[in-house]
Order: structure tokens, then sequence, then C-alpha cells
């Protein structure tokens, strides 16, 4: 467990983050308070722990933004343990290879007790990346970082990574809270200062990717 775990207590629904592993890995459990199920976005590195952040709750959904293999070292067994349906964007299956229960969708709605999260659809980092947004607060994966985008193999994966973010992330309220997949939270309105900064820079030029920061 890391520096960033955290606990938000919000009206209708507790919002937990656990820090885990040697990649600063995140991993969310996000639980209704009258109903007391919850869901869980991505299963990095040990079920134990993620299960824990469960106790009183029912899982009834696993929600990856992607399945790089740091973000799914503990599915299969957080998946035998609490019996819950795994969801990804199709994308994100033809590209890794797994299998979910069931495909989540840019604009889909997942609901659990009383709350209910929308599903954004961001590629670039990888093609079926996925953000869970509920007001005020979205879990972003891999999409965005303080201070970069994630991490890209070619220009035109680092183009289609910064469209998203754009047309995406940007066009959320400022205040909402930015969960990464690793290391610590941003806001829209911090991002957007970042990103205007790294356009006035000209960049990115042709040749140009890999760990980009917006301050380069």
């Amino acid at each position: 467990m890391g520096e960033f775990d955290q606990t938000v207590d919000l009206p209708g629904m507790t919002f937990q983050k656990l820090n885990i592993g040697p990649h600063s890995n995140n991993v969310y459990v996000l639980t209704c308070k009258e109903t007391k199920e919850c869901v869980i976005i991505d299963t990095s590195q040990s079920a134990q722990p993620i299960l824990a952040l469960c106790e009183g709750a029912k899982p009834k959904y696993i929600l990856q933004t992607h399945c790089h293999g740091d973000h799914i070292d503990a599915l299969d067994e957080v998946r035998k343990l609490t019996g819950a349906p795994m969801g990804q964007h199709p994308e994100d299956a033809r590209e890794f290879g797994t299998r979910p229960d069931f495909e989540i969708n840019d604009g889909d709605e997942i609901s659990f007790g009383k709350i209910s999260l929308k599903a954004i659809h961001t590629p670039g980092h990888c093609r079926g990346m996925l953000m869970f947004f509920y007001p005020g607060h979205c879990v972003c994966g891999d999409t965005i970082f303080p201070g970069g985008p994630g991490k890209t193999w070619n220009h035109e994966q680092l183009v289609q990574s910064i469209e998203s973010i754009k047309n995406k992330v940007l066009a959320l309220p400022g205040e909402t809270v930015l969960y990464p997949g690793h290391g610590a939270n941003s806001t829209v309105a911090d991002s957007q200062k970042e990103v205007a900064a790294f356009e006035a820079a000209g960049r990115p030029k042709a040749g140009e990717f890999g760990d980009i920061t917006w301050a380069g």
C-alpha cells in the first residue's frame, strides 16, 4: 500500500483509493452507502488489499480502465473470489486478448446501488482506454497524469492521446478531480493550464513520443 491512499466521503457514496505495488498503481473501490453495492476499478498487484476495501459491501462489477499487465495482476483472483462480472471496452479486449463479461462503450452508464458512473472512451495510451466519471470525480486510468499524458509508443498514439485529453478530459468541469492509474491526483483546471503551456511550446512534433511532459 502506498502514500497516495485516500478515502473520500461523498453524499451517497464512499470513494476509496488504494495505491499499491512497485509501479505506484491505483485501485479504486466505490461503494453506495445506501445499498452497500460497490464497484472495483482496476485490479492491480494483489487481491487481498483490494478485497479488504470491499469489506461490508457486495462487489457488483469489476471495471477495467485498461488491461496492461500492471492493472490486471489480481484480476483473475478478484474475479474468482467476488464472482463479480468484469467489463472493459471492446477495443481493449481485442488488443489484450482478455474476455470481459460485458462490454463498456463510450457514454455507457454503469449503475450500482443508487450510484451511476459514465464511461468515457479516451484512446491513446491504448485503444480501449476508459475513464469513469461521477460528478466532481473522474477515474482516468492512464489517460492523463499531473504533468503529462500516459506513455505512448509512437507519434500517432501520442497525437491520439492528446486529442482524447483535449476533447474528453478538458471538456469536464474544471473542479473535477482526476484520479489516475498511478500516483497523485490532479484536477481538470490544473490540466487545462498544463496543456495550454504544452501547446504554446509548439509540441508535439513528428518523432516525439514516449513519456512526454506537458512542461517539457
